[in-house]
């Protein structure tokens, strides 16, 4: 107003003092545009006092020589204050409708990620961002239930800390299943709010400068969330109640993932009963046979006493030493399972040609069963970096299981280079593996439809070289051979591939 009556002074000789009255209009109306009614109202004031002091004669006297000046001063008066009042008003309106758009968006927003996020951490991270940028706080944070029933701190925004009364409070609320310092409103629009304390009951002789808002829902209090401030403008119902919607939505998120967590260890809580009730099985039958038969043969020998011939002493113990061997072996596949799984047995790469791991694979092959299997591998193939003994571990026991479950089928080893990879392959002519097991039979003592064609076997075996291809960056899978039977084949990288 000052300014607007510096600009129009030098024209006062020109110039009516109605017309002087109705340019100081719209620089009413403009101070209601920017600074909302109070600002409008007071500019109204400050106008009809210019306009007597300076434009209505006698100058710089707030007295009027003339009533008909009186009447258009009042006059003037009255329609800056409706105009500033107006403007205002209108001003005011808007901003609050804008503002109830952003926190209606940030609800939809956090209904959102409400089934999307996994991060406790960094769906916390967006709470306390959102409710500093769109709600105003000076500083929010989210905190969540820690053994003891204590407040953890997961993300905070915004201004400085007040240090341990932050934590103190949040504990306090933990403990209490109470908000402090919710400002009270009787607007029924609200509706049901956590039962508050006023900032200065919970703890005494600290007064909390903010508001701590329960995390609640129908079976626990998940956490804590820490709005400040929430005062003036600040703590109008509209406010309230979008800050406990937040507050609501955060309790969600957090007792979908609590309840989420639950599901898996109990899940992961069941299967592992499962997996110890079948190596409990297995181990008690592949170990338990074996030492039974061993027993057996022993105690045989002692009862024949010195009746038992060479011959038949000869033949018990070449039994025994079979069965000490598909004992270790038993022992063998649970110890290396146990150590691929838990990287306690990590592989030692370099460079080594196929031809050398799959002639050492043959000769570990019996000779009973040599004549069955052929290998067709061509020449020029390039060198891996593995680990020779896992390696050959693992297609000697691919080997192993064709011979097993195609009794009397040839076997075909072979290789090949495909792209980066270097593809070993152990294919049979036996019954083959139905679609439902291709993936199965990867999987610990699962031993599949087939199972009959062997009486022993842990059922590691295949377990083992899935682990075993893990560690070197591969993988492996079966695949139907033609015109009948199975393909198993090891992926190995022709590069190092860190495990």
């Amino acid at each position: 107003m000052a300014a607007a009556t510096a600009l129009l002074l030098p024209f006062r000789a020109h110039l009516h003092p109605a017309q002087a009255m109705l340019i100081f209009v719209p620089v009413i109306v403009a101070i209601g545009r920017l600074a909302g009614v109070r600002a409008s109202a007071v500019g109204a004031v400050l106008a009809f006092l210019a306009a007597d002091f300076v434009f209505v004669p006698p100058y710089y006297h707030l007295t009027v020589a003339s009533p008909a000046d009186w009447i258009t001063l009042l006059v003037f008066l009255l329609v800056a204050l409706s105009s500033g009042l107006q403007t205002g008003a209108i001003r005011q309106r808007e901003r609050a409708a804008v503002q109830r758009e952003r926190e209606i968006a940030l609800l939809s927003r956090l209904s959102s990620r409400l089934v999307s996020e996994e991060s406790i951490e960094e769906m916390a991270t967006f709470i306390v961002g959102e409710v500093a940028a769109v709600l105003g706080a000076d500083r929010a944070v989210v905190f969540v239930r820690a053994p003891g029933d204590r407040a953890a701190l997961m993300a905070q925004a915004g201004g400085v800390s007040c240090g341990v009364a932050e934590g103190a409070f949040a504990d306090w609320v933990m403990r209490n299943d109470k908000a402090v310092g919710l400002p009270l409103t009787d607007d029924p629009s609200i509706g049901p709010h956590p039962v508050s304390v006023l900032v200065d009951e919970a703890l005494p002789g600290i007064v909390a400068d903010g508001v701590y808002l329960p995390l609640q829902t129908g079976e626990c209090l998940e956490g804590v969330l820490y709005a400040r401030p929430l005062s003036g403008v600040e703590s109008s119902p509209e406010r309230v109640r979008h800050l406990i919607a937040v507050a609501n939505l955060a309790a969600a998120f957090l007792e979908r993932r609590r309840l989420e967590d639950e599901a898996a260890q109990a899940a992961a809580l069941q299967e592992s009963d499962r997996l110890k009730a079948t190596l409990v099985s297995s181990v008690s039958h592949e170990l338990k046979t074996p030492l039974a038969a061993v027993t057996a043969r022993i105690t045989g020998l002692l009862d024949e006493g010195e009746t038992c011939t060479p011959d038949r002493v000869r033949e018990e113990l070449e039994a025994a030493t079979e069965d000490l061997h598909r004992l270790d072996s038993s022992i063998g596949d649970l110890v290396d399972v146990s150590r691929l799984e838990s990287d306690a047995w990590r592989p030692v790469p370099d460079m080594w040609d196929i031809g050398e791991l799959l002639g050492t694979v043959a000769s570990r092959i019996p000779v009973a069963s040599k004549r069955r299997v052929r290998f067709e591998v061509a020449e020029g193939l390039p060198s891996v970096w593995v680990d020779f003994r896992q390696v050959v571990r693992a297609l000697s026991t691919m080997v192993d299981n064709a011979l097993t479950y195609a009794p009397g089928a040839d076997i075909v080893v072979g290789a090949r280079a495909l792209g980066t990879d270097l593809l070993v392959w152990v294919e049979d002519r036996g019954p083959g593996v139905p679609d439902e097991e291709k993936q199965r039979v990867f999987e610990k003592f699962y031993r599949g439809t087939t199972s009959a064609a062997s009486s022993s076997g842990t059922g590691l075996g295949l377990a083992i070289v899935r682990e075993i291809a893990r560690a070197h960056g591969g993988r492996v899978w079966v695949e139907d051979a033609e015109p009948r039977g199975a393909r198993f084949v090891l992926s190995l990288p022709l590069q190092g591939v860190s495990p």
